[in-house]
């Protein structure tokens, strides 16, 4: 009797309750796989945005430094300031693009700032627009939501240079104001454009891998104004 009841302690488990462990087993590993499954994207798309938010607050510090300068004129030889329209919109003063001039130096490549009457000098004439990725030569307009490149645009006396600022941006646009905080709509004569004191600037930038974000969190937009100094 005594070996009878060892035996039946000795015995293992039914095919059923290895079934029901196995489903048990399966649900609680699933549901571990979705917590770190959603952990991971959730990091993913923190660290996105925190790349495109710091991308775009040095786009700001860079355009802040140099708009705010637009204008300096020390020597008054000639006309320095923001730019009309030319047959490039890339390189006009609207609301796509932003170029301007400003006589801090003369070239000489020393550390003293040394205005010479001209603005034909390094980081003197300058501009700012969005272009095509794979065609700077491209501008795309404000609203247009395409994902492009914010290029800064450095004028010489040989020509022009267009620099790579920051990519993945689907929205630049400026707007301008008077010294009495009017709004200059298309500034396109030398005359609208000798009264603009102060420049907004909105860039919208967005994550490098948009599927693997929310609609939501896909965009950081960052608005900021500049009051220009020497106009």
């Amino acid at each position: 009797m005594a070996i009878k009841k060892m035996k039946e302690r000795q015995a293992g488990f039914s095919l059923l309750e290895v079934m029901i462990a196995l489903a048990v087993l399966g649900m609680v590993l699933a549901g571990v796989m979705k917590i770190f499954t959603t952990t991971g994207r959730y990091h993913t798309s923190q660290e996105m945005m925190v790349e495109v938010m710091e991308n775009i607050r040095g786009v700001k510090q860079l355009m802040t430094d140099e708009i705010r300068s637009a204008g300096c004129n020390p020597k008054n030889k000639r006309r320095i300031g923001f730019e009309p329209d030319t047959s490039d919109d890339r390189f006009d003063t609207d609301a796509n693009s932003i170029h301007f001039t400003r006589d801090i130096d003369n070239g000489d490549s020393d550390a003293l700032y040394e205005p010479d009457g001209d603005a034909e000098d390094p980081n003197e004439n300058i501009g700012y627009y969005r272009g095509s990725t794979s065609n700077p030569g491209t501008i795309l307009n404000t609203g247009n939501g395409t994902s492009g490149t914010l290029y800064r645009v450095s004028f010489g006396t040989s020509g022009f240079n267009s620099q790579p600022v920051v990519d993945n941006v689907t929205d630049l646009r400026f707007r301008y104001f008077d010294a009495n905080s009017n709004e200059i709509i298309n500034p396109t004569t030398t005359v609208d454009l000798d009264k603009i004191r102060t420049v907004e600037v909105t860039i919208t930038g967005q994550v490098q891998n948009t599927v693997r974000v929310s609609t939501q969190n896909r965009t950081w937009t960052q608005r900021f104004r500049i009051r220009v100094r020497n106009i």
